[in-house]
């Protein structure tokens, strides 16, 4: 009997190992609250992850954390996955395996209300600069610079750019215009060349790499049957 017992519980371990993330719901963290994710998800990125994941037979719900606890939780395992990340974040947490298929590309750029010659981050410099708190890839190319202020809303950043309190703000191009949408400012514009352009990544908590590969196919995969660029012309078309 007690050999039994022993046998069920060996073959119960056996079984369930990573091949339950197929029977659970993966929680994926986000920090957006724009056309890329949103409360209701139909957010650009919401619904291209929540297919790739529904092509390998998993569900996943996507929940907002701040930027800056977002990659952290995902790290410490709270949660299952960070949506959009740059590469390289696995640098400096260990825990997290990143999908190896861009979800998209972002290009990050200086908005201005001026027409302000700019050529990289250093012609930056002595420009009154706005910048949305937890954005790495932006805080480390501007580090040290002597007059940045950061603030955790992109609103309010715009809001002081019109009163001429910021001379650029740094930000996605993409939902930067949105915001300006929102806004009503149509005498703001993004000034060239773009700061930096990035392939963006999904992340996953290590105890989820068996999946990494299949996700990474079936994003593959969405790209080629047009399944993406539908996605996004639905969701970002109106801005373009």
């Amino acid at each position: 009997m007690k050999f039994a017992i022993v046998f069920a519980a060996i073959l119960c371990l056996f079984f369930s190992s990573p091949v339950e993330a197929k029977d659970k719901v993966l929680r994926i963290s986000t920090s957006y609250r724009n056309l890329l994710s949103n409360s209701d998800c139909s957010g650009m990125l919401d619904q291209i992850v929540t297919e790739a994941f529904r092509r390998i037979g998993i569900k996943v719900e996507i929940v907002f954390t701040t930027t800056k606890r977002s990659v952290v939780e995902v790290n410490d395992g709270l949660l299952d996955g960070e949506l959009n990340r740059i590469e390289g974040m696995e640098q400096g947490f260990n825990n997290l395996v990143r999908v190896p298929e861009p979800n998209m590309q972002m290009h990050f750029v200086a908005f201005a209300k001026r027409d302000i010659p700019i050529s990289d981050w250093e012609s930056l410099k002595d420009l009154r600069i706005g910048l949305v708190s937890g954005w790495k890839i932006l805080e480390q190319n501007i580090k040290g610079f002597p007059n940045v202020t950061y603030l955790t809303e992109i609103a309010t950043l715009f809001k002081m750019l019109e009163m001429d309190r910021l001379d650029v703000v740094l930000y996605s191009q993409l939902t930067g215009y949105e915001e300006l949408h929102k806004l009503g400012y149509d005498d703001i514009h993004h000034l060239t060349p773009p700061l930096c352009v990035n392939d963006m990544f999904l992340y996953l908590h290590k105890s989820h790499k068996e999946i990494v590969v299949p996700v990474a196919e079936a994003l593959r995969e969405m790209k080629k049957d047009g399944t993406y660029d539908k996605i996004i012309q639905e969701t970002t078309g109106h801005l373009h």
